[in-house]
């Protein structure tokens, strides 16, 4: 008898654990070659769910099992998928991408992803519209949708899109062929400056991109631009404009406020707002308020005394060398006339003027001549007397031609009368 239970027992343990193998085989989750026997290239499901083995082996998630990212509940069906007919979406940060800002975690509370997550909306930028799906490559892959080259052409997917702009109330409405022309796009795209040309996400953020109005957007901060443009944002800081900028007046003019947007052109090119032709209608975009003017005690007629002048119609008749506003009171560097360091200050206004592509040798005397001030104003000198001489004159030339003509006019129409 104990023969018998000796020689039973291995069996009863061989059986036991092919039992339990089969038990676990039939909870533990599918593998990949289970999904792709439906979901593969040649496999039963629909095409639109179908899938490139290969592409998902050569990518950053070709280590991981479909289930990593595609959670369910399995279902027991006699025909049809192991799974439910609705999968939710895979969660990128649940177990993996856990980086804080600006890493993914930040996505959440970007305007994307609070349209996604919050409100459900269905056209917004989710992880795999930007980093691809199953073919996901890392970011210095060429190939990559977020490869520095590409980011520009893979936000225009929606952001060209005139149903989502138009849905969204998005402002802008071609920015990527806005972009194709600017110094920025130009730079990427035709001199491959891949590194050093700015993109999207350069300046709007990666994970945390925010809503137009929002505060303290990134796109539109000085320190954004200063990032590249160092040597320049050192001089705007400094700045009038930039002082009062930094301290957070939003009423301040910022870079994007001159220089544009989406579609920044050099200064040397015509249809740039900072061009030579341009720079007055741009800066009066501020100037000519009266109510900014007003606040800030500056004159509210520098503009329109500016045009009046001889500087202001050779620039309205396009001669480019003729002095602009930034000719004068700088470009980046812009200060009150009472800074000792201002290029219009009483003490600097022989050396600006004298500029070698200017006045040179320009006697201080004549310098120092009032520019902004109109004729009819107090202290406008010799001005206002040949302005009232002028017009002296054009009445006094008035009134002797209708003295002489009505006469005339008169005679004719009597004799034409007799005949």
């Amino acid at each position: 008898m104990r023969k018998n239970c000796a020689g039973f027992l291995p069996v009863l343990c061989l059986a036991s654990v092919s039992w339990l193998g089969a038990q676990k085989a039939a909870t533990a989750p599918p593998g990949n070659a289970d999904c792709l026997a439906c979901h593969g290239a040649s496999g039963s499901a629909a095409e639109l769910l179908r899938i490139s083995e290969t592409s998902l082996a050569g990518s950053v998630h070709g280590g991981l099992r479909c289930v990593e990212c595609h959670s369910f509940e399995p279902v027991k069906t006699a025909s049809g998928p192991p799974h439910p007919r609705t999968i939710p979406p895979p969660d990128c940060t649940a177990s993996c991408h856990r980086q804080e800002t600006p890493g993914p975690l930040a996505y959440r509370d970007s305007v994307h992803g609070r349209a996604y997550l919050e409100r459900g909306a269905k056209e917004v930028a989710r992880c795999w519209d930007c980093h691809g799906k199953h073919n996901t490559r890392p970011a210095s892959d060429p190939e990559s949708p977020v490869n520095r080259r590409n980011i520009p052409l893979m936000c225009s997917a929606c952001h060209e899109d005139m149903g989502v702009v138009t849905k969204y109330n998005i402002h802008r409405e071609q920015p990527y062929h806005e972009y194709l022309k600017s110094v920025h796009g130009r730079a990427l795209l035709e001199k491959g400056l891949v590194e050093f040309a700015a993109v999207c996400t350069d300046c709007h953020g990666v994970h945390n991109i925010r809503g137009v109005g929002e505060p303290h957007l990134m796109a539109k901060q000085p320190e954004t631009c200063g990032r590249c443009h160092k040597q320049v944002f050192d001089e705007y800081k400094d700045s009038i404009h930039g002082a009062q900028a930094m301290a957070g007046n939003v009423e301040s003019p910022l870079c994007v406020d001159c220089h544009g947007e989406h579609d920044i052109v050099p200064p040397g090119e015509g249809g740039a707002p900072t061009s030579a032709e341009n720079i007055p209608d741009t800066c009066s975009g501020c100037h000519a308020r009266p109510d900014i003017m007003k606040k800030y005690g500056v004159p509210e007629n520098r503009i329109s005394t500016f045009i009046d002048s001889l500087h202001g119609i050779a620039v309205g008749f396009g001669y480019r060398a003729a002095a602009n506003c930034s000719s004068c009171h700088g470009v980046h560097d812009i200060r009150p006339a009472s800074d000792p360091r201002s290029k219009v200050n009483p003490a600097n206004l022989r050396a600006t003027c004298g500029q070698p592509n200017c006045h040179p040798n320009m006697p201080a005397r004549i310098a120092e001549a009032k520019i902004h001030i109109g004729p009819g104003e107090p202290g406008s000198g010799a001005l206002g007397a040949v302005q009232k001489i002028l017009i002296i004159l054009v009445l006094v030339l008035l009134g002797i031609t209708i003295l002489w003509f009505v006469p005339g006019f008169i005679r004719r129409a009597r004799l034409l009368g007799k005949k």
